[in-house]
Parts: structure tokens; C-alpha cells; sequence
């Protein structure tokens, strides 16, 4: 079902892009960090820098790549459908990662900067909650 873009419709779906904008260059950006610099990455949150370690945030810098590129892509799309679907997603992930970042670091798993990514991970959860309210409200569940 396309929604087109009028009015007040037209305002929603470019608050929306931009912030699919957004979400797409934190993404991109920390996925090219996480691929090209894994050991500072784990150093900076002082976990140990070991093979399987440095693989592992290689593997997640390719997802964090893709949920990015996913994000880049769908900005323009006015498909409530497939867009609330993106956010619902994004919303589980965000709220997963806020919970485990938050664990990692209350147990000492990471060091102090782990409260970073709980921010992070913060923010841009109630950034998902905010655009599936909106969008929810504006659109319907349809």
C-alpha cells in the first residue's frame, strides 16, 4: 500500500527519511570500524583483543553495514508496510542491545566506555519507539 506524499503525510515520511538518513550513516560508519579496526574497537571497551574476538566484530561490522545500507535504501520508500516492519525490527535490535550493553558493562564485561553504548543504544531505541508511534498514529497499523 503506497502512501502518497501530501501535506501532512508528506511531513511524516520526511521526518522519517531523515532519520533513516541517520540511523544509515551511524551504521555504516561504526560497520566500517567495526571491519577495518577490531582491536581498537574491543580495546576501547577493554575486552581482550583475541582472534576469535576480533573475528567476531569483523562478522558484526558487516550486519551493522547492512541494517545501515537497509536504512539507506528504504528512506524513500512510502510503504507504511515494509517501513513499520524496518522499525519494529529496528526497535527488538535496539532494545537487545541496550540490555546486553548494559549487562556488559554493569558486570564489568566491558570497562566504563561500555556506558556508550548503552547511550547509543538508548537514543536510538527511543528513536525507533518515537517514528513507530508517529507513524503508527499517522498511518495505522495497516
Amino acid at each position: 500500500m503506497a502512501l502518497a506524499v501530501r501535506g501532512k503525510q508528506g511531513d511524516g515520511m520526511e521526518n522519517l527519511k531523515r532519520f533513516f538518513l541517520v540511523i544509515a550513516v551511524i551504521s555504516v560508519l561504526n560497520g566500517i570500524g567495526l571491519l577495518l579496526a577490531p582491536a581498537a574497537v574491543l580495546t576501547t571497551y577493554g575486552v581482550e583483543a583475541t582472534a576469535g574476538a576480533e573475528l567476531g566484530f569483523r562478522l558484526l561490522g558487516l550486519t551493522v553495514i547492512e541494517f545501515g545500507l537497509i536504512n539507506w535504501f528504504v528512506r524513500y520508500s512510502h510503504d507504511w508496510i515494509a517501513l513499520r516492519g524496518l522499525l519494529i525490527g529496528g526497535t527488538v535490535g535496539y532494545a537487545l542491545g541496550f540490555i546486553v550493553s548494559a549487562w556488559a558493562t554493569l558486570t564489568h564485561v566491558m570497562n566504563p566506555g561500555g556506558w556508550v553504548l548503552v547511550v547509543t543504544y538508548g537514543v536510538l531505541l527511543l528513536g525507533y519507539l518515537y517514528s513507530l508511534w508517529a507513524g503508527t498514529k499517522k498511518f495505522g497499523t495497516k
